[in-house]
């Protein structure tokens, strides 16, 4: 279990830049910081929060453990083979975890438990078995190591708008863990970003940590301040206290000498586009798309028919018109068309000689109105039947 100090919270600033349901910010549940959120809701689902913590520490620990089982697994068959002589093996991980500390569960913070990845690199003919290095590096620095020690040469931008890397090779470290000749930095930078359509390099939150320090500004000017020798848990804020102004200043001129300034040589950036709101997309069907016939059209297809229906002569056949000769139209069979008669077949029920009537009145009614085929198959299904004869008896009407 984590130690984890009451109130260590109190002189920190995270939820000052984050939100806090306790306020009356807009949407002040949604802005709440995450990792508060989740702590909070852990620690109310059980009885204690030594409880909570246990339970999640433990899921936690098992997955940590399943990982190192499977990476031993892999280093089990590089060992075994002649790949193991010339196989550089890198074990890390894109961010740490708090768990419980500063009421905080979760990624995406600037303090140790969130900043601190694992960095395990095996290079044969390198590194030094077991040796360990208290340099604080940084992720950026494993591209440039690889460089190195793979003896690739070339240029590493594609062209004159490129920029050269900002890490720096690790290969001194693993050749001697104590170096104190490496090239890189003193400090480690560590950015919390914030999403805003325009990149302002000024107006974000980060961290540096060198040996013995951690220090964090945040977007508004806050400050924490931390010495890590003596405080490795980051229990106590110095930022404030006279006594390590000297290093607050010097670490908040390296802050500004490493980040670059709305002046600098921003990369562009794409012009921000909101998401489009998701749309249901179409059925996907075999069938040809038809084109929907509006109501004038099957009038006009009407008048192609019977032009006798244009009773005044005008050469324009109107509703009016179209209803009262319709009803005639209707009493009419198809040419050619034959009547079924009830002797012409025995039934063996009242019920299938109605359903046998009805197919042949819908046989019928197709050859009197062969638009009602909406879907042009050659045949007239029943939803189609009642549909067009909806439309005409509302017509009508």
């Amino acid at each position: 279990m984590p130690e984890i100090k009451e109130g260590d919270i109190d002189d920190t600033f995270a939820l000052s830049i984050r939100g806090n349901v306790a306020t009356k910010e807009p949407n002040s549940q949604r802005t709440m910081d995450m990792g508060s959120r989740l702590y909070q809701d852990l620690v109310a689902s059980y009885e204690t929060r030594e409880e909570a913590l246990k339970r999640f520490i433990q899921a936690y620990l098992a997955s940590v453990a399943s990982v190192d089982e499977l990476i031993g697994n892999i280093m089990d068959v590089v060992e075994q083979t002649s790949l193991a002589d010339n196989t550089i093996v890198i074990v890390t991980s894109d961010h740490g975890w708090g768990m419980g500390e500063k009421d905080y569960l979760y990624k995406n913070s600037l303090w140790q438990e969130s900043t601190r990845v694992p960095l395990v690199i095996r290079a044969p003919g390198i590194s030094q078995a077991g040796s360990v290095s208290e340099h604080p590096v940084s992720l950026i620095d494993i591209y440039p190591t690889l460089v190195e020690l793979c003896d690739l040469t070339g240029e590493t931008m594609k062209n004159t708008k490129g920029r050269p890397l900002d890490g720096f090779s690790l290969k001194p470290i693993l050749e001697n863990a104590k170096t104190k000749t490496w090239e890189g930095p003193e400090s480690v930078l560590t950015a919390l970003y914030k999403w805003r359509t325009k990149y302002n390099p000024a107006k974000e939150n980060y961290s540096l940590r060198s040996d013995n320090y951690r220090y964090i500004r945040y977007e508004n000017g806050k400050e924490e301040l931390y010495q890590t020798k003596s405080d490795p848990h980051e229990w106590n804020n110095l930022a404030t206290d006279p006594s390590h102004a000297g290093s607050l200043t010097a670490l908040r001129s390296e802050l500004i000498k490493r980040i670059p300034t709305e002046e600098d040589s921003i990369p562009n950036q794409p012009i921000f586009k909101p998401k489009k709101p998701a749309q249901s997309k179409a059925p996907v069907s075999d069938k040809p798309t038809v084109e929907k016939k509006t109501a004038e059209y099957w009038k006009a297809e009407y008048f192609k028919k019977h032009p006798d229906a244009d009773t005044n002569g005008d050469g324009i056949l109107t509703w009016p018109e179209r209803k009262a000769h319709k009803p005639a139209t209707d009493s009419k069979p198809a040419p050619n068309a034959k009547i079924p008669k009830a002797t012409d077949k025995k039934f063996d029920s009242p019920q299938q000689e109605k359903q046998m009537s009805d197919l042949q009145w819908k046989d019928n009614f197709f050859k009197l109105h062969p638009e009602s085929d909406t879907n042009q198959d050659g045949a007239l299904s029943w939803p189609e039947y009642k549909k067009f004869k909806a439309e005409l008896d509302e017509k009508n009407n």
